[in-house]
């Protein structure tokens, strides 16, 4: 199932945090071999210069409740965020 992909705690030490900085080549989310995504070079390339660019516009932006897990979308088969609180300091 998708939505269990990455959460392996074999593989990851604490699989069900929220981990932005998390470093892992195999992602699953631009699909794999003959289903590979052609637009995956966009999707990060748009990701990475949206994400960059709010940091360097808030540079103090953090999360607002670190201690607590975020809120996700239930769902069977995407995982998402529901909502993520971020203060700006």
């Amino acid at each position: 199932m998708l939505s269990s992909a990455h959460r392996d705690p074999r593989q990851f030490p604490d699989p069900h945090r929220f981990g932005i900085g998390r470093r892992n080549t195999d992602l699953l989310a631009f699909g794999h071999g003959p289903h590979y995504c052609l637009g995956a070079v966009l999707g990060r390339l748009e990701a990475r210069i949206a994400v960059g660019s709010l940091l360097d516009r808030l540079p103090g932006l953090s999360l607002a409740h670190p201690d607590e897990d975020p809120s996700w979308r239930p769902g069977p088969i995407f995982r998402g965020l529901a909502h993520l609180s971020l203060i700006h300091t």
